[in-house]
C-alpha cells in the first residue's frame, strides 16, 4: 500500500516537474494531493449510470373514437386517442367480434385506420384496445352509412343494366348524357333499362357509374346520398340475329316415331328454340353454327305439324322464327328417355330433355323451361314460370330477359304448354304481308288470275248456258207430286236473321274446326271462340250489305242458310283435313240474302242471292249494286283480317285470340268471295257477268289476287300448281264438251 502511495504521488508530479523543474523541491506533496481529487473520475462515472436509467411507463388509458358525419363511400376512416404503442381495433356494428380495422396508436396519442362497412341507418362504431383488454370501449356517436351501389352487368346486354345495393334506395344509373332511376328490390337488387326511349342506348360499349340515395323513411336521420361506384365498361348489343336454318326434319317428311330429333344451323354461342305448332319444345345450344336437339317429353299430335326455330343470343335479342316447315307425324309413339342432359340456368345450353314454357314476355324474353322462372326488371321481361314434369333429367334453367336471372330443374315427361295463352297451328301458315311482297308472289298472282278468268270464269258460264233448264231438281213431297202448292206470303219459310247467321256461324265454325283439328286443351276452346266471332261478323256484314244495297226494299230482304254453300264448305272441310292443307280452305258465310218479287217467296236461293229479276235478266242496276256491294264487304272484311295477321305480334291469351280472329275473317272471306264470284245461277257473279264481262273481271281480279298471296306463302301446305292446274284445266275441257254438245253436235244430229 506505501509503495502504491508513492508511485501515484510521483506519477501525478511528473508533469509539473516538466512544465517547472523547480515545482518538486517547493512544495512535492501538498501541490499534489489537490490532483489525486480528479482522479476520481471513475467513481464519478459509475454513478452516471444511475442518474440516466428509464423512466417510469405511463399509466395505460381507455381509448376513445371520434364521432363523424354520415360515411357514403364503401371505406369508412375512423380516428381517436389512446395509450401509445397499444393496438386498438373498431369492431363491425353488425358482427362486433369482427372487425372493421385495427392500427397501433401512435407516440402522441392519437390513432386513424381506415375498412369497409356495411350500409345502414344510425350505425354504433367501437373502438377496443386489444393490448389491454381490461379497459373500457369506447361508442362513437350512431351514424348513417350508405355505400355506393353496385353495377353487376358488363354485358352484352340489349340495355338492360342489374346491380346491388340498400334495400328500399333510390338508384340512379349514369350511361353518359342518359340516365335511369330505379327503386331496389327488397333482396337488394335493381334493374334500369335502356332498350327503349328517346335515349336507348346503341351498340357499342358504354362507361356506367351509380349512386343511390335513402332517407328517413328507412330509418336514416336524414336523406344520404352515397358517392358514386366505380366506373363499370358494359356492352350494349341491340343487333338481332338472322333466323337459325331447320335441316331436319325435311320439308313433307313423314315422321311415325317420336321423339322427334331436330336439328340444323344457327349463330354460334346462340340458344336456338324449337317450336311445334307455335309451342316450343326443346332448346339447344348453338356449337361451331351447329344444333340439335329432340321433342322428348313432349307428346306431338298425329297431323301435318309446322316445325319453326328462333334464336336468342347472349345479349338476349330475339331473331324471327324461321319459315315454318310442314311435318306429317303419326305413328304410336316410341318409348322417351327419362330425360335430358343438364345444361346451365339461364343459357339454355345444351340438348333439352324437357319442353320450354311458352314465351311469353313482352319485354323480348326467351322461353324459360319447366321448372325455371324469368325475372326481368321494369321494361324487360315478364315474370313467368313452368312447371315441369317428373323424371330424373334436369331440364335447362329459365333463360332471361335483359340480364335477369334465371334458375333451372324441369325434368322429363313435360309437354308444351296448352293452357289459354298457347298458340295453336291455326294461324300460323298466313303469310304476313310484307312477305308477301316479292317477284314470285306477282307472278303467281297473275297465272292466279288469270287462270281463273280463263279456266273457271269462262267454262262455267258457257256450262250454265248449255245446262240451263235441262235439270230440274225436285224434291219428292210426302203429300203427293200432284198437289198443287198453295201460295205463300213473300218470306214465309225463312228464318229470322238472327237465327240464320246463328246457324250460318255455327255450322261454318264447326267445320272449320273439324279441318284445321283440336284437342281437349284450354287454347282450342279460345279458338272455337275466336272463330265463331269471326263468321258471325263475315254473316252479319253479308246481310248489312244486302239490305243497304237494296234501298227502299231493304225490309223485303229476307236471310236463307244456303244447302249450296253448306256443301261447297264441307268439300273444302274435307279437302283441307285429307290434304292437311295450311292455310285452310274455308268458306266463313253459309247464308244467301234476297228479295221476293210480286209478293212470291223468294226463288230458290244457292250462292249469295239477288233479287228474281236478276236471275232472269241480269241487267238491272239495283242487282249489279247488290253484287258489287256484298262482294266489296266480303273483301274489306278479308284484308283487314290479313292485315291484323301482319301486325299482330307478341304473346298471351289477347295476342293469340285476335290473330285467329284475324285468321278466320282472312281465310273464311276469302273462300266466301272467291265463291259468290262463281258465275253460276243465282250468285253475284252471274250478275256482275251478265251485266259486263269488264266490270266482273275488274271486281274479281282483286279478291281473287289476295286468295292467291295468302295461299302462296312460302310456309304451310299447299295443293301444287301441277294438281290446281291438272283439276282446273279437266273442269274447263268438261265444260268446253258440254257446251260443244248442247250447241253445236246436239243441234246436229237434230237436223
Amino acid at each position: 500500500m506505501p509503495l502504491a502511495v508513492i508511485v501515484a504521488l510521483l506519477a501525478a508530479a511528473a508533469p509539473a516537474r516538466a512544465a517547472s523543474p523547480d515545482a518538486t523541491a517547493r512544495a512535492p506533496i501538498t501541490t499534489t494531493m489537490p490532483r489525486a481529487v480528479p482522479t476520481q473520475p471513475a467513481g464519478a462515472q459509475q454513478a452516471a449510470p444511475a442518474a440516466s436509467a428509464s423512466p417510469t411507463a405511463p399509466t395505460p388509458v381507455a381509448p376513445s373514437i371520434d364521432d363523424q358525419s354520415a360515411i357514403t363511400t364503401g371505406a369508412g376512416r375512423f380516428t381517436g386517442r389512446g395509450t401509445p404503442d397499444d393496438r386498438v381495433r373498431v369492431a363491425d356494428p353488425s358482427t362486433p367480434t369482427a372487425s372493421v380495422c385495427s392500427t397501433t396508436v401512435t407516440g402522441d396519442g392519437t390513432w386513424a385506420c381506415t375498412g369497409p362497412v356495411r350500409s345502414g341507418p344510425r350505425q354504433v362504431f367501437t373502438v377496443l384496445d386489444t393490448t389491454h383488454d381490461d379497459l373500457a370501449p369506447d361508442d362513437a356517436a350512431p351514424v348513417d352509412v350508405l355505400t355506393p351501389p353496385v353495377v353487376t352487368t358488363t354485358g352484352p346486354t340489349t340495355g338492360g343494366v342489374t346491380g346491388t345495393g340498400y334495400p328500399g334506395a333510390r338508384v340512379t344509373v349514369d350511361a353518359g348524357s342518359a340516365s335511369r332511376t330505379a327503386t331496389i328490390a327488397s333482396d337488394g337488387s335493381w334493374y334500369v333499362s335502356w332498350s327503349a326511349g328517346p335515349d336507348a342506348l346503341t351498340t357499342g360499349t358504354w362507361t356506367m357509374t351509380a349512386t343511390q340515395a335513402a332517407d328517413p323513411a328507412l330509418g336514416f336521420a336524414a336523406t344520404v346520398r352515397s358517392t358514386s361506384s366505380s366506373p363499370v365498361a358494359v356492352s350494349v348489343d341491340r343487333t338481332a340475329p338472322v333466323a337459325p336454318v331447320l335441316t331436319r326434319p325435311a320439308v313433307g317428311t313423314h315422321v311415325r316415331a317420336q321423339p322427334i330429333t331436330v336439328a340444323g344451323t344457327g349463330e354460334t354461342g346462340d340458344t336456338v328454340t324449337v317450336y311445334v305448332d307455335g309451342n316450343p319444345v326443346c332448346q339447344s345450344a348453338v356449337t361451331a353454327t351447329r344444333w340439335s336437339c329432340t321433342t322428348a317429353g313432349s307428346s306431338i299430335p298425329d297431323g301435318t305439324r309446322s316445325f319453326a326455330a328462333g334464336q336468342r343470343d347472349a345479349a338476349g335479342n330475339l331473331s324471327p322464327v324461321s319459315a315454318g316447315r310442314a311435318v306429317v307425324v303419326g305413328g304410336a309413339l316410341t318409348d322417351a328417355p327419362s330425360g335430358g342432359p343438364t345444361s346451365s340456368g339461364g343459357d339454355g345450353g345444351g340438348t333439352s330433355g324437357a319442353a320450354p314454357s311458352s314465351p311469353h314476355a313482352t319485354g323480348r324474353a326467351e322461353p324459360g323451361l319447366p321448372g325455371g322462372s324469368v325475372r326481368g326488371g321494369p321494361g324487360s321481361g315478364a315474370s313467368g314460370s313452368g312447371t315441369g314434369g317428373s323424371g330424373t333429367g334436369g331440364g335447362p334453367g329459365g333463360a332471361t330477359g335483359d340480364d335477369a336471372s334465371g334458375t333451372g330443374g324441369g325434368g322429363a315427361g313435360a309437354r308444351p304448354d296448352d293452357g289459354w295463352t298457347a298458340a295453336t297451328a291455326y294461324d300460323a301458315h298466313v303469310p304476313s304481308i310484307p312477305a308477301s311482297v316479292s317477284l314470285r308472289t306477282l307472278v303467281l298472282v297473275l297465272v292466279g288470275v288469270a287462270a281463273f278468268l280463263v279456266l273457271v270464269a269462262v267454262p262455267l258460264t258457257l256450262l250454265a248456258r248449255s245446262t240451263r233448264g235441262r235439270f230440274r231438281w225436285r224434291l219428292a213431297r210426302l203429300t203427293g207430286r200432284n198437289r198443287p202448292v198453295a201460295p205463300t206470303a213473300e218470306g214465309a219459310g225463312a228464318l229470322p236473321t238472327w237465327a240464320a247467321v246463328s246457324v250460318s256461324a255455327g255450322v261454318a265454325s264447326l267445320l272449320t274446326l273439324f279441318a284445321t283439328g283440336i284437342a281437349a286443351e284450354p287454347r282450342y276452346a279460345r279458338l272455337a271462340i275466336a272463330v265463331v266471332l269471326g263468321t258471325a261478323v263475315l254473316a252479319v256484314a253479308v246481310v248489312v250489305a244486302a239490305r243497304w244495297s237494296a234501298g227502299p226494299s231493304r225490309d223485303a230482304v229476307v236471310v236463307r242458310v244456303s244447302p249450296a254453300l253448306v256443301v261447297a264448305a264441307l268439300v273444302a272441310c274435307l279437302l283441307t283435313r285429307s290434304a292437311h292443307l295450311a292455310p285452310a280452305v274455308l268458306l266463313g258465310v253459309l247464308i244467301v240474302p234476297s228479295v221476293g218479287v210480286g209478293g212470291r217467296d223468294p226463288l230458290p236461293h244457292r250462292h249469295v242471292r239477288l233479287p228474281r229479276r236478276v236471275v232472269a235478266l241480269g241487267t238491272d242496276g239495283a242487282s249489279v249494286r247488290s253484287a258489287t256491294v256484298q262482294t266489296g264487304a266480303l273483301l274489306a272484311l278479308a284484308a283487314i283480317g290479313w292485315l291484323l295477321c301482319s301486325v299482330s305480334a307478341g304473346a298471351g291469351f289477347w295476342h293469340q285470340f285476335l290473330s285467329e280472329f284475324a285468321t278466320t275473317l282472312c281465310v273464311g272471306g276469302l273462300g266466301s268471295v272467291v265463291t259468290t264470284l262463281l258465275p253460276v245461277a243465282g250468285s253475284a257473279g252471274a250478275a256482275l257477268w251478265a251485266t259486263s264481262r269488264a266490270r266482273y273481271a275488274a271486281v274479281a281480279t282483286v279478291p281473287v289476287a289476295l286468295a292467291v298471296a295468302v295461299y302462296s306463302g312460302s310456309t304451310g301446305t299447299h295443293l301444287s300448281l301441277a294438281t290446281v292446274g291438272v283439276t282446273m284445266g279437266g273442269c274447263a275441257a268438261v265444260a268446253v264438251a258440254v257446251w260443244t254438245w248442247t250447241r253445236v253436235v246436239e243441234p246436229a244430229l237434230r237436223d
